[in-house]
């Protein structure tokens, strides 16, 4: 079962599996914590060699985070890449979301002309300063590092050197406690940093997940727990009404907004048949019927009222 935070969300990846139970939840003298182990992109802040050591032998977690030039991994590693090949890299090409289902003629006239617009205005924008205009990419893995002699478990390190238009280069690296078969994979995680820091941004101030009214243990993970289920809840409705876009940026409430039902339809079943009717033509039909019939019609209706994914806003108290 997935608490709907990234793995990477959680500074860490079960080694070969999926996203971890425990992803939103650290660890602290040997107990969990409700804070979460350190994001992988911010691993350097918040991780030490010892926490990392543990994550990989204890429990099974992976850990990504940048080099720093003062350490002695970042020297022996970038001297060994002498030594070894390079790799050029080019970013994935995103494909192109389809339009959400139903979307009105008018929006859909209204959204190819603004595209149309910005694509003008694209090719009119003076190009970037040289400086600025990345060219290419090259990648070169190093493994088995034991440099940090500090940390007690090797590292993988991926060196990359970013090539400008004037001639310049930009070299950092990442290292990292899993096993990486692609040399682009650590380098696709990493970019993934600031979606993840919106999204605990998001739930730290918008889902209560720092607000512990309690200060017993046990009361603290319930919380954690119940609010990351809530969070998935929402993946998931969002998932089987075809609402794919990116949880990062969208508060509860603009969620709750989009999860409403836009449009109603009530299915009428007779022995093998049934028949679709919108709620407008529904209302009708049900005004017409008897008063004992209605009556049913009517409690059908309450129970429909009652199974939606959200409750509807201003709901008038049955009598």
């Amino acid at each position: 079962m997935g608490l709907g935070v990234s793995p990477l969300a959680a500074g860490a990846r079960r080694a070969g599996q999926g996203p971890s139970p425990t992803a939103g939840l650290g660890r602290s003298n040997g107990r969990a914590t409700p804070f979460g182990l350190a994001q992988q992109q911010g691993a350097a802040r918040c991780l030490t060699s010892t926490s990392i050591t543990r994550c990989k032998r204890e429990w099974g977690l992976d850990v990504l985070l940048p080099v720093k030039k003062n350490m002695d991994i970042w020297a022996d590693a970038w001297a060994l890449a002498k030594q070894a090949p390079w790799q050029p890299w080019s970013p994935p090409v995103t494909p192109s979301q389809a339009p959400p289902p139903n979307r009105p003629e008018a929006i859909i006239r209204r959204e190819r002309k603004r595209q149309k617009t910005l694509a003008a205005n694209a090719a009119q924008a003076p190009p970037p300063p040289p400086k600025e205009t990345l060219t290419r990419t090259e990648l070169c893995p190093i493994k088995g590092c034991t440099s940090w002699t500090e940390c007690q478990v090797p590292m993988n390190v991926l060196l990359l050197r970013e090539h400008y238009a004037d001639g310049h280069q930009d070299q950092w690296a990442l290292m990292t406690t899993a096993d990486f078969a692609e040399p682009a994979r650590p380098k696709e995680q990493y970019q993934l940093r600031a979606t993840i820091e919106e999204r605990r941004r998001l739930l730290k101030c918008f889902y209560d997940l720092s607000d512990f009214h309690s200060r017993p243990f046990h009361v603290i993970t319930a919380q954690v727990v119940c609010i990351l289920l809530s969070y998935t809840l929402r993946q998931w409705q969002r998932w089987r009404l075809r609402q794919q876009e990116a949880l990062a940026g969208k508060t509860p409430g603009l969620l709750q907004r989009r999860l409403n039902i836009h449009s109603q339809h009530v299915v009428i079943y007779h022995q093998h048949a049934y028949t679709q009717m919108p709620l407008v033509t529904f209302t009708r039909e049900v005004l017409q019927l008897e008063p004992q019939a209605r009556a049913r019609a009517l409690a059908k209706i309450r129970k429909l009222e009652e199974s939606f994914l959200t409750p509807l806003d201003n709901v008038r108290a049955p009598p």
